[in-house]
């Protein structure tokens, strides 16, 4: 074996969905009832309100905000095991759903600091474009920007939701 030769700088940072910093935060209880319980996934899908209490990853309806609290929750594996560690929530899950403050999330592209965060209306999939550059046809945005760290590549990130966000 060899000796190590290179030490990183910078080593992981969290868990998506979780909170990155103790500034205030706002986050509902909803019970998810997707169209498909795929897109369910903590710290990566955008969520809005489908009747009181009732959210959707993705749709047109009123911003819930994204999921949060990974370690909450009881899992039951995936499909091939029932071990197997999983970031994906079934339907009908009472959930925690971050509107205000700033979390931990898993962007699929790169990204800088002060990007607005949006999100597929179908799927709910999070995503990133520079300010003031016009919402894509079939996304909403999340009311939210990219507030530390800028991202190279897909991988994590970490932006502050905020509900009285304005993007223009």
């Amino acid at each position: 074996m060899a000796f190590q030769s290179t030490v990183a700088l910078s080593s992981g940072f969290g868990v998506p969905g979780e909170l990155y910093v103790d500034d205030p935060k706002r986050a509902q209880s909803y019970i998810l009832q997707s169209s498909d319980p795929a897109l369910n996934i903590i710290g990566a899908t955008a969520f809005t309100v489908v009747s009181e209490g009732i959210a959707e990853a993705g749709g047109t309806g009123i911003f819930a905000g994204i999921l949060i609290m990974p370690k909450s929750y009881a899992l039951f594996g995936t499909a091939g095991s029932t071990l197997a560690p999983t970031l994906t929530l079934p339907n009908e899950t009472q959930a925690e759903i971050l509107s205000m403050g700033t979390i931990i999330v898993t962007l699929p592209a790169a990204a800088n600091i002060g990007d607005a965060v949006i999100f597929d209306q179908a799927t709910g999939v999070l995503s990133t474009q520079p300010q003031n550059s016009g919402l894509p046809v079939g996304f909403s945005y999340a009311n939210a920007f990219v507030s530390y760290y800028t991202v190279a590549g897909a991988g994590l990130g970490v932006i502050t939701v905020n509900p009285t966000e304005v993007i223009v």
